[in-house]
């Protein structure tokens, strides 16, 4: 069950300080692609927490890199990779510490495996579905097989994982979408709380509505799970907090563009 509202924004917010998270965080949205008829964006993040290193949701397939847009990839266009954008950082792919996916979903999932290195942390329900005796072929797990194969350290959540301890980075449970979605909460010194939505939401329009998209594991949980988010984000509006719907293009530039990070 999700734990209540009040016990997440306790969580979320700490003691309630406007001190700036130690260390230093910084964020930056790389870009992977966009798809569908409107288009949407599909949407990374890069995260450093003092000298450590995350990626947040990791894309396309990398091998559908420069491919002309065609239906059976559902119009996917995808200009670069991540670990092309990570080099334009100066940043190789075993600097990469964690790798954290808001769910199993393969544009959330594509290039996880460039990191083969990095410790995976995925909710518990979604990892269960990826290794079941007979996996839905459809969620492609063999772009784990670092971790499916144990090459490669994993933690699987229940509930909320504050990724650094210390409140500055924190995967918070939003299942509905997929059994073990997480959404993800990043404070920053200057910026403010940036909330990342996964696929809670999908679309300016989706959050306004408050609507269950098509694709969905579990409406009920779902609905429940609007209500954390919007309640979190409520509480974090005195401190200016940013929500980004990963998947709606508008969102995009309430980030600095790339290379430039938020902090």
């Amino acid at each position: 069950m999700i734990r209540t509202i009040w016990f997440a924004a306790a969580l979320v917010l700490g003691t309630g300080s406007t001190a700036p998270p130690t260390p230093s965080v910084a964020l930056w949205r790389l870009d992977c692609g966009t798809f569908g008829p409107k288009p949407l964006v599909n949407s990374c993040y890069l995260i450093r927490h003092g000298d450590q290193l995350m990626i947040w949701d990791a894309g396309f397939p990398g091998e559908w890199v420069g491919k002309q847009p065609a239906p059976e990839r559902r119009s996917v266009a995808v200009t670069t990779s991540l670990i092309d954008e990570l080099e334009h950082l100066g940043i190789t792919p075993d600097a990469i510490g964690i790798i954290a996916v808001s769910h199993l979903h393969w544009d959330h999932i594509g290039q996880a495996a460039s990191f083969p290195k990095a410790r995976l942390l995925i909710g518990r329900e979604d990892w269960e579905a990826l290794t079941a005796t007979q996996p839905d072929p459809r969620l492609q797990p063999y772009r784990f097989e670092p971790w499916i194969e144990g090459r490669a350290p994993r933690e699987t959540i229940d509930g909320d994982k504050d990724i650094f301890g210390d409140g500055s980075v924190v995967m918070f449970a939003t299942p509905g979408h997929t059994a073990g979605h997480h959404s993800l909460l990043v404070r920053l010194a200057h910026l403010g709380p940036v909330m990342l939505s996964g696929d809670l939401y999908s679309s300016t329009a989706q959050h306004a509505e408050k609507r269950v998209s098509k694709d969905n594991a579990d409406p009920t949980r779902t609905v429940e799970s609007f209500k954390r988010f919007d309640a979190m984000a409520e509480t974090l509006e005195t401190l200016g907090a940013t929500v980004v719907i990963q998947h709606e293009p508008a969102d995009v530039a309430k980030l600095p563009a790339f290379p430039q990070a938020a902090d």
